[in-house]
């Protein structure tokens, strides 16, 4: 039994390691298409796992599809006999965690919603058909649509930002690099706050005080020497 999310997309599970390192297959488990990672306990002329570590299959939206194969980096402690304890659902470092944390959160922050989904594929059909039946109309609204996804662009680069999100982060989200989305979006956001240290102020605040202490210290002297 896996570990599935809400929406159905991503099926996590734990996959035998060997001890050369790559993962288990069915094919390593003579007379059984099994590849579970209990199964590789070394009996019967079966390889014994060393440790085990996250894996996923992500579906397609609109399908049942697989589209993706997802491995986690991490070989984790196998306890044969001991599920729990092995795929680690009540630890904040074992398979479970490392699936829910590094790979299913990620990506649910860049998963498009289904309605958005539907709505895309329909404006593509439609569009298409206006191409053809009124070409000058379709230009028109392609000419609207592509304003309002500018538009769009830069609210959603400046709210990732601002919520933290990485140049890299942001070209991913885009399908480009980071220098890419910072060439993009970077001349329309405004620049984040520095923050001073304690005690601290800005180089001009810093100058007009140490003109003023100057002038102060000038005063002083003046006043000692009369």
């Amino acid at each position: 039994m896996g570990w599935v999310t809400e929406d159905g997309l991503h099926e996590g599970y734990a996959v035998a390691v060997l001890a050369d390192g790559r993962d288990a297959t069915a094919e390593d488990s003579p007379g059984s298409s099994n590849s579970a990672w209990w199964c590789f306990d070394g009996r019967d002329g079966r390889p014994l796992a060393v440790g085990v570590r996250a894996g996923c299959d992500c579906y397609a939206a609109d399908s049942s599809r697989v589209v993706r194969t997802w491995r986690g980096s991490t070989v984790h402690p196998v306890v044969l006999g001991d599920d729990e304890a092995t795929e680690g659902f009540d630890r904040q470092n074992g398979p479970y965690a490392e699936w829910e944390n590094t790979h299913v959160a990620p990506a649910a922050d860049t998963a498009v919603p289904g309605d958005v989904t539907a709505l895309l594929t329909e404006m593509r059909e439609r569009l298409a058909a206006l191409a053809g039946e009124r070409p000058l109309a379709a230009l028109t609204a392609v000419a609207q649509l592509e304003a309002a996804a500018a538009a769009a662009s830069i609210s959603a680069a400046a709210a990732a930002q601002q919520r933290g999100s990485s140049w890299t982060d942001i070209g991913k989200a885009v399908g480009t690099s980071k220098q890419a989305a910072h060439q993009r979006f970077a001349r329309h956001l405004k620049p984040r706050p520095v923050t001073l240290g304690e005690g601290a102020y800005p180089a001009a605040d810093s100058a007009s005080r140490t003109e003023e202490e100057l002038c102060e210290q000038q005063r002083t002297s003046g006043a000692e020497t009369r």
